[in-house]
């Protein structure tokens, strides 16, 4: 499981040549351990791990990634094709305060956790947007067509501070309608 801040794993729209993994194992092959039985039971006090229940989205039981198995492995090693799933905004809260925890025992409620995020959040929405756009346009979900499709986003987004806007509240709209009208002159709109 990839494991960095996005502005710490990339260099621009190029993953960094070494990035930071959790080791996956299976907790349980069958029992998909979600709910909050299954969190008051099994996750409130193991910070040590990050719960990963129904990873394959087919009742096929749950995984952890386990935070005392920490590698560095070269991006080149990472293929888009094999990714297995994606944390929701929510389960990325989650796994930041489920690691602060276990390497610093604090505590960072998830409200502030939110609140220092949501720039990223909205940057990685609106690349979701840009990329899914530029595919259905091209008609095609390649590596190729894909980091085109991020270079152009990153660019764009780099120009004009609209990266560094995003951190403003304000801002933070007029860089969303933005990127908005770009895909739609682009790509001829959203997905």
């Amino acid at each position: 499981m990839l494991f960095l801040h996005p502005c710490t794993m990339r260099r621009g729209s190029q993953l960094t040549p070494e990035v930071t993994v959790i080791g996956v194992k299976i907790k349980s092959a069958k029992k998909v351990m979600t709910g909050p039985e299954a969190w008051e039971k099994h996750w409130s006090k193991t910070f040590g791990v990050m719960p990963l229940p129904d990873m394959y989205c087919g009742g096929r039981g749950t995984h952890v990634a386990e935070f005392m198995k920490m590698a560095t492995v070269p991006s080149t090693a990472l293929a888009r094709d094999r990714r297995v799933a994606t944390l929701s905004a929510e389960g990325r809260l989650y796994l930041l305060q489920r690691a602060f925890y276990h390497f610093s025992r604090a505590v960072i409620p998830l409200g502030d956790l939110r609140v220092s995020m949501r720039p990223v959040e909205r940057e990685i929405e609106l690349q979701t947007d840009w990329v899914e756009s530029c595919c259905d346009q091209q008609g095609s979900l390649t590596d190729e067509v894909i980091a085109e499709a991020e270079l152009a986003f990153d660019t764009f987004l780099t120009a004009d501070n609209r990266r560094d806007n995003l951190q403003d509240g304000e801002s933070e709209f007029a860089v969303a309608r933005a990127v908005k009208k770009e895909i739609e002159m682009r790509y001829g709109g959203q997905s």
